[in-house]
């Protein structure tokens, strides 16, 4: 992403000139640090910025934090962690689709991003020889944070009030529809209702 202009051709100035001491490359100096970035320090890389979101919400386990509202637990994440929150974007109302960063697909969440939800629904059918087991999850308006991700789109979210009045707790939600088996169990994903994937930005 650097701006600096390409070398003018080679050998168009024919001849030889001298060259004094001081453009001689210098084997002692260091090498300079990343572009952007004091020393090389990789702080309030988009990197930190998601380790410090996830660690905030992990550390919180089990706890209510806030007014225990799912949007508190997002929003004092993003902030702790120095990225820009939903109401950087525009206005919070409480029943708006909050925006959290910069809009990312599926196949590029990771842990860190944040996933805002529009009646979600998914129902997961999982059968074998002996038994069939259902189970059906569902986020009418919430937020959460991808703790990590995994294969058919299953993601493991860091999320709060859910069920209403609980504190932060961990979930593994689908947002692929589709049937796939593994041995003798097959599963069968539906899913419904509109989700947006963002990913924090920095301050």
């Amino acid at each position: 992403m650097g701006n600096g202009q390409h070398p003018g051709p080679a050998g168009t100035i024919g001849g030889s000139f001298p060259v004094d001491d001081g453009t001689l490359a210098r084997t002692s100096s260091p090498p300079p640090p990343p572009i952007g970035l004091k020393g090389g320090s990789a702080k309030g890389s988009e990197a930190s910025i998601a380790d410090q979101i996830v660690a905030y919400a992990r550390q919180r386990l089990g706890q209510v934090v806030g007014d225990g509202e799912c949007f508190t637990l997002v929003d004092r994440a993003l902030r702790n962690a120095g990225a820009r929150s939903a109401a950087d974007f525009a206005p919070v109302t409480p029943d708006a689709d909050y925006e959290w960063g910069t809009t990312v697909t599926l196949s590029d969440l990771r842990p860190g991003d944040v996933i805002q939800f529009r009646d979600y629904q998914c129902d997961v059918e999982t059968q074998s020889r002996t038994e069939v087991a259902s189970e059906r999850q569902t986020r009418p308006h919430h937020t959460a944070i991808v703790e990590r991700t995994g294969d058919h789109g299953a993601v493991t979210v860091l999320e709060q009030n859910i069920p209403e009045g609980t504190g932060v707790t961990r979930h593994v939600l689908r947002f692929t529809s589709g049937t796939w088996s593994s041995g003798v169990t097959t599963t069968t994903v539906q899913v419904q209702g509109t989700f947006w994937f963002y990913r924090p930005q920095s301050r």
